[in-house]
């Protein structure tokens, strides 16, 4: 079970040759060398939060606050208790066009995801799992220390409760930010769309579906509609990080 969580968060240590050469360069003020030593570690497997940590530094350094933020949330999603991170976002959203509240990456009944990654609730249900088989194992070898029906389906159901809050959590709508200064959302594909609002850089929308040229996109106050992929980056940490031309 572990290893196929594993697999659903894209996790992977940083490469440390990559990752120190950005750090590096961050600490030499040189931001551009730093963003290129960060996205070669990401492309090498480090989908870790330290990487995404250091890349949206760099990135916020060369006045690029919407690949910035989404290279934070990136970070976060993987490590939802790292200060630092999260004081980065509520000081770079506060130079933001648009006052739109970011979608949640978790229902209200896993509170427990906004303090812990999917990956450390993962490990969590595989642990459950393991003592519930160890202990059967052991009833059979000692009869006196058998576990009790009750104290078993209470181990089943933690399991099963937090492997079904880590799989929701990843398979819930998509986060994006806006990564150009503007773009029009409009209400559908082809001419016959009309503009409905625009979005500036850096705000954080839901993606609900998209093809390959387009995307549809909820904001948190109820409103949607089609933009162009090329505006956005996901904030999946596992998706790839295609910087904007320009």
């Amino acid at each position: 079970m572990l290893a196929l969580m594993m697999v659903l968060v894209g996790c992977g240590a940083p490469d440390q040759e990559a990752y120190s050469r950005g750090i590096e360069s961050l600490r030499a003020g040189q931001s551009q060398q730093a963003v290129e030593a960060f996205t070669d570690a990401l492309e090498q497997g480090s989908i870790d939060p330290s990487v995404y940590h250091g890349l949206g530094n760099a990135l916020y350094r060369l006045n690029k606050p919407g690949p910035a933020i989404a290279a934070w949330r990136r970070g976060l999603a993987l490590e939802p208790r790292n200060g630092d991170i999260a004081a980065n976002l509520v000081h770079a959203s506060k130079g933001l066009r648009d006052r739109i509240e970011p979608p949640q990456r978790h229902r209200s009944a896993f509170f427990w995801q906004s303090m812990l990654s999917p990956l450390e609730t993962a490990m969590a249900a595989s642990g459950a799992v393991s003592l519930g088989l160890w202990w059967l194992v052991l009833g059979r070898i000692r009869p006196d220390l058998r576990p009790s029906r009750l104290v078993l389906g209470g181990v089943t159901v933690t399991a099963l409760i937090l492997a079904a809050s880590t799989i929701d959590t990843m398979e819930r709508g998509t986060g994006a930010v806006i990564v150009v200064g503007e773009v029009d959302v409009r209400s559908t594909l082809g001419p016959s769309g009309v503009t409905l609002f625009a979005l500036h850089e850096g705000a954080t929308v839901t993606v609900a579906d998209q093809t390959q040229t387009h995307a549809l996109v909820m904001l948190t106050d109820g409103r949607k509609g089609w933009l162009n992929r090329r505006a956005i980056i996901s904030t999946s940490p596992s998706e790839p990080f295609a910087l904007p031309d320009g």
